[in-house]
């Protein structure tokens, strides 16, 4: 399944692959790329789906994985190589899915740990099989 999502393993938006492996077991990678004030932040997010309960149309299911970044500031003079700087980080979420043949909506909730602390974050994606 390939996806587009918002806020979700990747960030503010990003792209993504699913590959699923069982009825209940997939591998997945998003990534994203964001120029914020000069800053280049690029983001990639390997994870395993697992699907809790299905039903007809929806199912629950559970993500965990790991969030990758790096950061580069390019720099606006010539005596300044400018700054660049890689880290990670994990998640875990518990989601809520909708699917038709085609067409999968999915909603998130995930705790996200880095250099930062921890922190709640909410995801939305909407992807094609």
């Amino acid at each position: 399944m390939f996806y587009a999502e918002l806020g979700g393993k990747a960030g503010l938006y990003g792209i993504g692959y699913e590959r699923t492996l069982t009825s209940r077991l997939s591998l997945g990678v998003a990534g994203s790329f964001l120029i914020l004030r000069d800053q280049q932040i690029t983001t990639t997010s390997p994870y395993v789906h697992a699907t809790i309960a299905r039903g007809e149309r929806h199912a629950f299911y559970a993500e965990i994985g790991a969030t990758l970044v790096h950061s580069k500031l390019p720099s606006p003079v010539d005596d300044w190589d400018g700054m660049s700087e890689s880290g990670g980080g994990g998640f875990a979420s518990l989601g809520w899915e909708r699917g038709t043949r085609h067409l999968v909506l999915r909603a998130s909730g995930s705790i996200v740990v880095g250099e930062g602390g921890v922190a709640p974050w909410l995801g939305f994606a909407m992807g094609f099989r």
